[in-house]
């Protein structure tokens, strides 16, 4: 997952950044959609990066959390307790990675 922050010197112009239906708005929007759920949020333009930073640092702790028990949870019982520690340490250390890089 990659995301383009613009710093406030790089800012499109407001009337350059159209809302969902197609009319120039001064707020940034962010919208995730599954086929369960549908989430939308808008904040004042200059608060785009905190805003992204939030949605990475909530991915990054999810991450963090689901991925070593949703792999615990799947691991045959005759699967070798080393591998099952490399594969949570990778998962972790694929996560510091996007978090560094954020």
């Amino acid at each position: 997952m990659a995301a383009e922050i613009e710093g406030p010197e790089e800012a499109a112009p407001v009337d350059a950044v159209p809302s969902w239906a197609g009319t120039p708005s001064p707020l940034a929007r962010v919208r995730i959609e599954t086929t369960e759920l549908k989430a939308e949020a808008a904040v004042p333009a200059t608060e785009t990066r905190r805003l992204l930073a939030t949605i990475l640092n909530t991915l990054l702790v999810l991450g963090a959390v689901l991925g070593p028990a949703l792999t615990l949870q799947v691991v045959p019982a005759a699967f070798p307790v080393w591998a099952t520690a490399g594969t949570i340490a990778a998962q972790l250390a694929m996560l510091v990675l996007v978090a560094k890089s954020g």
